[in-house]
């Protein structure tokens, strides 16, 4: 089996080969464009507002028969991995079916909810030295990345062997994680998601803390002149923090699912 999940949110997906979009958050919604929905068999759908895209991820490990010498991934609706599926299926069997790839590693912020750092640390340190480790390795105290080092966006294409444990170890984390922090109600709904952001930290940690042999690719968007402002912005040296730069992105950046640009 090779199938690369799509996350959407009642919006149409980028193109992607052996490409199956799944709606997520379904539970609590109505309008669909796609048949294949998170709200059905095991699933923590009604979690949407605090997991994201990876009630959707969730889904799929707990409702799909993956096998061991499986190809599978995710990605959202408006980003993938940029590789071919020849590419793909050579390097993860020449990896023996252990590797995964996701995109090149980037810098990331803090994130600005120290509670909810903390949790995840103090979580990771209960689990194992290794996990804390390589937490330590790669974040500080924030949660923003030490160098180049996160491998975020919640993206990745593995064998069916590292999917399942990878699965076990996030959803073990992030689901010990809601208990201990609970619910925040009065929290804006993009900042709400505080599973989706610690997700996109701890796959950097799995690959680090366990070892794996990591490919690092480019990603592809759907409003495909985003990597052309990229390029743009680090030639004029325009900063992020500049006025021009705000105003730009405002326009033309890239949209989350839950409406804010990224």
């Amino acid at each position: 089996m090779f199938s690369i999940y799509i996350s959407t949110f009642g919006k149409k997906v980028i193109k992607v080969k052996y490409g199956i979009p799944i709606e997520v958050g379904a539970k609590n919604r109505k309008s669909f464009i796609y048949p294949l929905h998170d709200d059905i068999g095991d699933n923590i759908s009604v979690e949407n507002e605090y997991y994201g895209e990876l009630t959707g991820l969730y889904w799929v490990w707990k409702n799909v028969k993956i096998e061991d010498s499986d190809i599978i991934g995710f990605c959202h609706y408006n980003k993938a991995l940029k590789i071919s599926s020849k590419k793909i299926k050579r390097w993860i069997k020449e990896s023996n079916f252990n590797g995964i790839i996701t995109i090149k590693p980037i810098e990331i912020r803090n994130h600005p909810v120290p509670d909810e750092v903390q949790c995840i640390m103090q979580l990771l340190k209960e689990k194992s030295p290794s996990d804390i480790n390589a937490w330590n390795k790669l974040y500080n105290e924030e949660a923003a990345a030490k160098g180049n080092f996160c491998r975020g966006g919640n993206m990745f294409i593995t064998s069916g062997k590292i999917f399942n444990d990878y699965c076990t170890w996030l959803f073990s984390l992030l689901a010990e994680m809601r208990l201990r922090i609970g619910n925040k109600p009065y929290t804006r709904p993009y900042m709400r998601r505080y599973c989706a952001f610690m997700g996109e930290r701890l796959l950097s940690v799995y690959i680090e803390s366990k070892q794996i042999p990591v490919l690092g690719v480019n990603k592809k968007v759907k409003r495909w002149w985003i990597p052309i402002l990229g390029r743009i912005r680090k030639i004029f040296f325009i900063s992020k923090d500049s006025s021009l730069y705000k105003t730009l992105y405002r326009i033309l950046g890239n949209t989350s699912q839950y409406g804010k640009r990224l």
